[in-house]
């Protein structure tokens, strides 16, 4: 493992980059302190292209993502570890606008199709985040997710020696019927651990 780091002033206040390179993948680190002091509050975060960069209104990545960010601006230790090989839940961006495809023409959720097309629902892998988290000498963790496969890797963290205070739910909505769809899927479908009731009490009233 190596990594190259640098300090960048952003629209969320002065981060410190890195970029951790295992043999021929690469992970993106952002962090809100040079020294991170325990407990980290963290969040494992997967690339989503069509989101984060052309605002696609099909998911809520992005506005998790700028979520966590705006969350950097505290004085406590804030960890973003970043997995560029995770788009479409892992399957790449290649295969993902195949699902993408396939829903827009039979109208199928993105369960109903990875399942149509033969893909995984999550063949995402966050064990690199554990050399990670020992480079920074962490211990104590405040894991912010939403997602029960994430949090199955709460039994790896625990073996690797780290000690899981909390988990934190992250909800974002960019108001968009499509967003919406999707985060009711992910609600109904994958276990997503959103309070249906509190989500529809705090977001349907939105624009939508």
């Amino acid at each position: 493992m190596e990594f190259s780091k640098t300090k960048i002033p952003t629209i969320y206040g002065e981060l410190y980059f890195w970029c951790f390179k295992f043999d021929d993948q690469e992970v993106y680190v952002i962090t809100n302190k040079l020294r991170l002091t325990n407990p980290v509050n963290l969040r494992l975060h997967s690339a989503c292209f069509t989101s984060e960069i052309f605002g696609s209104l099909k998911c809520d990545c992005k506005n998790q993502l700028n979520k966590f960010l705006n969350q950097m601006k505290s004085k406590d230790s804030y960890m973003l570890v970043y997995f560029p090989s995770h788009e479409g839940r892992g399957i790449g961006f290649f295969n993902k606008l195949k699902v993408y495809e396939v829903q827009r023409k039979l109208n199928l959720d993105t369960y109903e199709a990875n399942k149509f097309l033969g893909f995984p629902i999550d063949k995402r892998d966050f064990s690199l985040t554990i050399p990670i988290l020992k480079h920074f000498k962490v211990k104590d963790i405040i894991l912010y997710t939403n997602n029960p496969y994430k949090i199955s890797f709460i039994k790896k963290l625990k073996e690797a020696g780290f000690k899981i205070l909390k988990r934190k739910e992250i909800i974002s909505f960019n108001g968009s019927s499509y967003c919406l769809n999707y985060l009711l899927t992910k609600i109904k479908k994958g276990n997503h651990l959103i309070d249906e009731r509190i989500f529809k009490e705090k977001f349907l009233n939105e624009e939508i």
